[in-house]
């Protein structure tokens, strides 16, 4: 029968040897004592000697013993499986816990980045349409671009997109555009009168952005649902609703705001809020202010601006049908290309599209 084996080891010659045993379990063991001698070679200090030399130090056996009622501390294959199965379960069950967090912070980061986009005013783009009154009108016009631009709304002149003589160009920006600014004025309002009598003025038709203008435009514009008007202070609002009644007409600067929050479709909007407020602080609504103020002054101070440089309004032959390029005006004026009805336009587009396919 082949007991487990149990070794001591001492460090020199003695009839006595202490040794403790740890870990063991219940059972019966023999026990050895070997000599451990650290100057094996040195026949002067070797501990085991013969005949005046160093000796091989021989392994002594005890009796055997029996160890009874020692709890079992050495884990035996069986507990190390369990223990090796348990440390996988909780190992895996802290990757899956890690992998859930981290799902959850990712779910978490990217609804903060939705919120943010969404409070985020996102850039509008706008055409801008208006009459040349007079230079400080124009100047006007020019620092409310600016402002706008600063605010988010870009504002393309629309006249300067057609440069050259292309209409059709205007009908593919009027598509494209999230919302159309008409500058209403003094002048618009008379040259809308003198429409109404299919006349009009000669003048207007020397000016880039007033030319753009006509009967058949306004109506597109209108039927676009994109159309905002704006006027400066000096012009009444019955002028305005009586001709675009169901426009909605904003007053600069008064109603600044609630332009630039009808353009971006919002809300009373805290980001929004500030944006404008910081802008009325700024040197941009400070120059707007002041060339509206002198524009009006300009009005006030000169009566007669209008028919002095307008003159007076003369017959056209037509403002709704396709125009002959070639006709002129009953006082031997050459008509605008900028006549052209946009819904013509369209149609030739859509005729191109048709064909192409």
């Amino acid at each position: 029968m082949n007991l487990p084996h149990l070794k001591a080891v001492a460090s020199e010659i003695t009839p006595n040897v202490t040794q403790e045993f740890l870990g063991i379990c219940d059972g019966n063991y023999y026990i050895t004592v070997e000599i451990f001698d650290e100057f094996w070679n040195d026949s002067k200090k070797c501990i085991c000697k013969l005949y005046g030399g160093c000796n091989k130090c021989y392994r002594s056996r005890a009796n055997n013993v029996a160890v009874i009622g020692t709890p079992c501390t050495t884990p035996s294959p069986k507990h190390n499986n369990k223990t090796s199965t348990k440390h996988k379960e909780n190992s895996s069950k802290l990757t899956i816990s890690l992998a859930i967090i981290g799902v959850m912070i990712i779910l978490v980061l990217l609804a903060l980045s939705f919120y943010c986009f969404k409070r985020t005013l996102q850039e509008k783009r706008g055409l801008l349409f208006y009459t040349e009154d007079h230079t400080y009108h124009c100047e006007a016009i020019d620092q409310f671009i600016s402002f706008m631009n600063k605010s988010k709304c870009k504002l393309e002149v629309a006249a300067r997109l057609v440069k050259g003589g292309d209409p059709l160009r205007l009908s593919l920006e009027i598509q494209k555009s999230d919302f159309i600014i008409l500058v209403y004025s003094k002048a618009l309002h008379k040259r809308i009168q003198a429409w109404k009598s299919n006349q009009d003025y000669i003048n207007f038709l020397k000016e880039d952005n007033s030319a753009l203008l006509t009967v058949s435009l306004l109506r597109e514009l209108n039927a676009s649902n994109k159309l905002i008007i704006c006027k400066f202070p000096q012009v009444p609002n019955s002028s305005i609703s009586s001709e675009l009644p169901s426009i909605k007409c904003y007053t600069l600067t008064k109603e600044l705001n609630s332009l630039i929050k009808k353009i971006h479709r919002s809300r009373v909007h805290q980001e929004l809020a500030i944006r404008v407020k910081s802008n009325k602080l700024n040197h941009k609504f400070n120059s707007l202010t002041n060339t509206i103020k002198n524009a009006a002054t300009f009005e006030e101070n000169n009566s007669n601006w209008f028919e002095d440089k307008y003159i007076c309004p003369k017959k056209m032959e037509s403002l709704n049908e396709m125009p002959d390029y070639s006709a002129n005006f009953s006082d031997g004026c050459e008509r605008s290309i900028f006549s052209v009805p946009v819904s013509y336009m369209l149609e030739q587009i859509n005729e191109y599209n048709d064909s192409s396919v």
